[in-house]
């Protein structure tokens, strides 16, 4: 070729790029196919949308919302089969459940529908998935009770962030909240520089983004103000800061998730009244820049990503702002998923301990023979000579990991030898585990 046609060439090619960067270059050269699938699955489940949907093992779990709110439909993505779990105790609904230790958990929630004056749960719930078993943990504190809330898992604590506190008539908070279920304990924390709710909140490294959402009730009425504003926080400083760049499109309702170390923002709905939206934005925090990747399929919002393997599923949501459903599950990337199945632990311990009189014992026990955490519910002391004996260290509503274990201290408080009594320790949903106690 000559010189001057080698000049002709790089000159269209410099053309080409400027016209149609995305069409042609992003897809020679990028190694993410930038793509929806639609999955066409098995549709035998419950169309629904304001709900949660995440994976436990190896399984994808769709519940809550405002259709049958109450009812648990199971995904084995490996058969694409559907089958029904344990019904809600609640009608969860406007909420990011997340998968931790072998357990949904369901904190930040309303627990009714009666719109527009949805009440903030009470407590925090798990799901046990291997069990099929719903437990009743701690109380929220009351006056940082809310629905609508980001929930994310950071260095095995709990942080809840935004809300609202009373349905769609407003009450919306920059409240931010750690919960600690090792200790039960749960921590007020400095407040984010915008209220929102209606959003998920989402971790890259050390930082919590909390992106997209409204003010519901405010101002604008029941679907506005929209949030704009990006909060970051920084688990090492303790500091909240808001990105440079807003949310290219305002929206309330997205799913918002973390693929290939980007955050994506995909789906919600807007101020006016229509279809919800397909589009995809991504925050890439290397550039500090936005870019717009595929649409989905389907227009969606008040639904949830499950990132899994090498792709990230959503499935149900509202095709329409406000009201509506539908199914039509799609994945991102590519129709890979990952997931182990669970297997349920339990308690491993002595079935009868003795007690030197007027003094106290540890009694060691270790979680095993599964790859789940344990819940522990309530320790009680039962028995003829109950009120000789007292626990010292209460595990009450205490997550123990897997492989982990837990020391009760027991205190004998007669003079007595022979004393007897059981300490019965309920975890899981009902299981028991039952030590004798004995003075000598």
């Amino acid at each position: 070729m000559t010189h001057l046609g080698t000049i002709f060439l790089v000159q269209i090619l410099y053309v080409i790029a400027f016209l149609f960067p995305i069409a042609l270059f992003s897809q020679a050269f990028d190694t993410v196919p930038d793509r929806w699938i639609d999955k066409d699955e098995n549709k035998q489940y419950t169309a629904r949308h304001e709900c949660s949907f995440v994976q436990a093992g190896n399984a994808f779990i769709l519940f809550g919302g405002r259709e049958s709110a109450n009812k648990l439909d199971i995904y084995d993505y490996e058969r694409d089969t559907w089958r029904p779990g344990s019904e809600a105790p609640k009608e969860f609904n406007h909420f990011q459940a997340t998968f931790f230790k072998g357990f949904v958990w369901v904190i930040g929630s309303f627990k009714t529908n009666a719109f527009p004056n949805e009440l903030p749960g009470d407590n925090v719930w798990l799901y046990h998935a291997a069990l099929d078993v719903w437990i009743k943990g701690p109380e929220i504190p009351e006056d940082r009770r809310r629905g609508g809330a980001g929930l994310v898992v950071y260095q095995d604590k709990f942080y809840l962030l935004g809300g609202n506190t009373m349905g769609h008539n407003g009450g919306y908070v920059p409240w931010f909240d750690s919960y600690d279920p090792k200790t039960n304990t749960w921590t007020t924390l400095q407040d984010a520089s915008q209220a929102r709710d209606h959003f998920h909140a989402a971790v890259i490294g050390n930082i919590l983004y909390a992106v997209g959402g409204r003010q519901t009730g405010g101002e604008g009425g029941v679907f506005a103000p929209l949030v704009g504003k990006v909060d970051v926080y920084n688990f090492d400083t303790e500091v909240w800061s808001v990105l440079e760049k807003e949310l290219p499109t305002l929206r309330a309702a997205p799913c918002t998730f973390v693929f290939n170390d980007q955050l994506f923002v995909t789906g919600g709905e807007g101020k006016t009244q229509g279809p919800a939206y397909k589009l995809t934005e991504v925050y890439d925090p290397g550039t500090g820049s936005w870019s717009r990747k595929s649409d989905m399929n389907y227009p969606r919002h008040g639904t949830q990503a499950i990132v899994s393997g090498d792709g990230v599923y959503v499935a149900g949501g509202s095709p329409v702002r406000g009201g509506g459903r539908q199914l039509n599950m799609e994945v991102y990337h590519k129709d890979a998923a990952a997931g182990m199945p669970l297997v349920a632990s339990s308690l491993q311990g002595p079935s009868k301990i003795t007690i030197a009189a007027r003094s106290s014992q540890k009694i060691s026990l270790s979680n095993g023979g599964g790859n789940t955490g344990t819940f522990i519910e309530n320790v009680e002391i039962k028995g003829t000579s109950s009120d000789k004996f007292r626990v010292l260290s209460n595990p009450d509503f205490t997550l123990v990991d897997a492989d982990g274990s837990l020391k009760i201290e027991i205190q004998h408080l007669g003079t007595a030898i022979g004393d007897r009594a059981d300490l019965y320790i309920l975890y899981n949903g009902g299981l028991e585990k039952v030590i004798g106690l004995v003075s000598e």
